[in-house]
């Protein structure tokens, strides 16, 4: 009986260490399947993963490939750029320099030193018929100069218009870099300051006048993000740019951020030269003309769109003596040269009297660079037709016949201004 139970014992130890033995098994298998089902998972991913940027690279590899296909036509047959040939070489009259880029040979040269660096092509580039620094310049100043497109500027160069437009943001781009801080700057240090003053007493007979401030409008393509605020009492789309000038008609500082709509006063407001003056940022030189009467600041000449402040100074809205009319014509004769100064830049970058056929971005560096290429050929000397700087005027002066400089008008304009 005995040997029974032990038997029967024997059995279920067996039984036991059995069943123990198959659920450790099983703990086994659903752990290796598990792995098994992470390991296919991850084996998948990075398949996936692989596949994709295989695809990517073989994308890349197809728009490379149809690139080098089109640069194979870099020329269109049929363009030629032989004018421009001729006229590097000297074959072409050096006046042409002048009536097609605004300047002469020697000061295109030296122009074109000056921002070399930045637009030259690469050394190492192995085309022969890669674009000089020279004509590069070139074409952008042929199509600044007139009221062209960009097809007839492509056309006269013999360059696709792909060309053109990044020859025109590389230009723009390296000569407001290279010679705009030299060539617009706003007297900013006391001996500067007394300089310009004195100057401009000296040419106007008006004393602590450190400058003449006006708006213009530049047309502009309707943009296509609220286009509302850009149509401006001109009936146009257009940005409203605010200049400085001194006695001879340089400009010393240009905002382009504003749009045709906002109001001279308001944009004069809210611009850093009104809040550096404002601030009293720049070194303040105080002239006492009368013992006893309160000293007078640098001001700035504006026109009647312009609120009466400490550092804006415009003419009598309603003469009731004669020495109202008096002070009038000095201060009109004075402030003429912003608006001679407009007429000379348009007259001689026609291409600011049309909306431009580029995109909004491209538009600022570019007409900021017309206004550094005004100060750098009136530096040099280069001067532009009379008749052409008084049709430009004559066509300013019509444009200025609206309710935009009524005085009621401004006083809303300014009292709504949110700083």
């Amino acid at each position: 009986m005995d040997q029974r139970k032990k038997f029967i014992l024997m059995i279920a130890s067996f039984l036991i260490s059995s069943m123990r033995t198959l659920l450790s098994i099983q703990g086994n298998i659903l752990q290796l399947i598990t792995t098994s089902r992470k390991q296919r998972e991850i084996l998948q991913s990075a398949i996936t993963q692989r596949n994709s940027a295989l695809e990517k690279y073989m994308e890349k590899k197809n728009k490379s490939h149809r690139r080098d296909i089109k640069r194979n036509a870099w020329k269109i047959p049929g363009r030629t750029d032989l004018w421009w040939t001729n006229l590097l070489l000297g074959i072409s009259p050096e006046d042409e320099w002048h009536k097609n880029l605004r300047m002469s040979r020697k000061i295109f040269m030296k122009l074109v030193d000056h921002i070399r660096k930045d637009i030259e092509p690469n050394a190492e580039s192995f085309r022969s018929d890669t674009i000089c620094a020279e004509k590069r310049v070139a074409m952008v100043l042929y199509y600044l100069k007139d009221q062209g497109s960009y097809r007839m500027t492509a056309n006269s160069f013999g360059v696709s218009l792909a060309t053109l437009a990044k020859s025109l943001r590389l230009v723009s781009e390296a000569i407001n870099r290279n010679l705009g801080p030299e060539l617009i700057k706003f007297p900013v240090t006391k001996d500067e300051i007394k300089n310009a003053t004195s100057r401009f007493e000296a040419k106007f007979g008006i004393p602590q006048v450190i400058g003449c401030i006006d708006g213009t409008h530049i047309p502009i393509k309707r943009p296509s993000d609220n286009p509302q605020d850009y149509f401006c009492y001109k009936m146009k789309y257009s940005l409203n740019i605010q200049a400085i000038c001194d006695e001879k008609g340089y400009f010393t500082d240009v905002e382009i951020k504003w749009p045709g709509s906002v109001h001279d006063a308001r944009v004069y407001a809210n611009s850093s030269i009104n809040k550096a003056l404002v601030s009293h940022k720049f070194p303040s030189i105080y002239q006492e003309l009368l013992p006893g009467y309160t000293p007078v600041p640098q001001i700035l000449l504006g026109d009647p769109a312009y609120p009466l402040l400490p550092n804006i100074m415009k003419e009598y809205a309603n003469c009731i003596e004669d020495r109202h009319l008096t002070f009038n014509t000095y201060l009109r004769s004075a402030r003429n040269q912003i608006e001679c100064a407009f007429g000379r830049l348009k007259s001689r970058w026609r291409i600011l009297n049309r909306p431009v056929d580029v995109d909004l971005n491209i538009s600022v560096q570019m007409i900021y660079c017309c206004f550094v290429l005004h100060n750098y050929c009136e530096l040099n000397t280069q001067d532009i037709s009379n008749d052409a700087v008084q049709a430009q005027l004559n066509i300013e002066q019509r444009c200025q016949n609206c309710d935009h400089h009524d005085h009621h008008h401004i006083k809303n304009h300014f009292s709504s201004i949110s700083q």
